[in-house]
Order: C-alpha cells, then structure tokens, then sequence
C-alpha cells in the first residue's frame, strides 16, 4: 500500500513540475509567435520598457531590474537614441515596467492614446520617411520624473 502511495505522490510531483516549467516557456513562444506576426519582416523592430524613474529603457526591462540598476549603481538617466534610415518601417513595441505611459512622436504623427499597461506590448509603426533628429516621449503624465520620459529618433538619409 505505501509503495503505491509514493508512486502515486512522484507522479504528481513530477507532472506539477513539468506544469510549472512548461508553462512559462510556452507564453513565452505565443508572445514571440503573436509579436512576429504584428512586425513586417523588413522593419527595424526596437523594444523600449518605460519606467516612471529611469525614463525609456532599450530593450524589455523588468521593473526589478530598473530600480536597482538605477540605485545600486547610481547611473545617470540617458535618453536612448535609436538611428534608422530614411526609408526604414520602424516598430516601436513598447512595454512599461511599473506605470500605465504614453507614448508619442509628434513629426511623424504618432500618438498613443490608449496607454501602455504593464505586462502587456504594444506596436507602434511608422515609415521614416523625414531625415532628421527627433524626440519621441511619454504623453501621459506617469510621476514625479515624467520629464525623464524621452528619446531620441535619428533617420539618416
């Protein structure tokens, strides 16, 4: 009888560690199979993590990270420059890692109303058709250092 019960108990063990490490590993492919079939194969895909503190990160950056990156190591707030050519579809898939942002690049006329939650992705695409320097920033006021909620857009002729 006991012998039965531990075979019975590993079985489960083993079946709830497969369920938590399945798990993850699949939202994670449906994430990158739904984001591949948002992006163009020929855009310049950039991902930037918004963090009311630290301003537009490159790359996804969990909020964890964020904050002690920024006080650990004292970093100073860098706008990230992102350089295209003229010509290039560009997408934004932009994440936010504490607070609902916003997101607009006025020269090309891109505003995001709708808010970038946390957790969640949202593409923002656009041909850079105008060669010049400019400044994409949060449009939803997001806290004390909204100010720091700025990038900068480079499109090389």
């Amino acid at each position: 009888m006991r012998t039965s019960n531990r075979k019975l108990d590993l079985f489960f063990l083993v079946l709830l560690m497969l369920i938590l490490i399945g798990v993850p590993f699949s939202i994670s492919y449906y994430h990158r199979y739904v984001s591949s079939e948002k992006i163009p194969p020929v855009a310049k895909q950039f991902t930037l993590t918004g963090h009311a503190e630290r301003g537009w990160l490159i790359g996804e950056v969990p909020a964890y990270e964020a904050v002690y990156f920024w006080k650990q190591k004292g970093l100073p707030i860098e706008k990230p420059v992102i350089e295209v050519s003229k010509g290039d579809v560009v997408v934004f898939k932009l994440t936010s890692s504490d607070v609902v942002h916003g997101f607009s690049l006025k020269d090309y006329g891109v505003y995001l109303t709708n808010g970038i939650e946390p957790g969640k992705a949202t593409y923002v695409s656009f041909t850079a058709d105008k060669a010049g320097t400019f400044t994409f920033s949060c449009n939803a006021v997001c806290g004390d250092s909204h100010q720091n909620m700025q990038g900068i857009l480079v499109v090389k002729t």
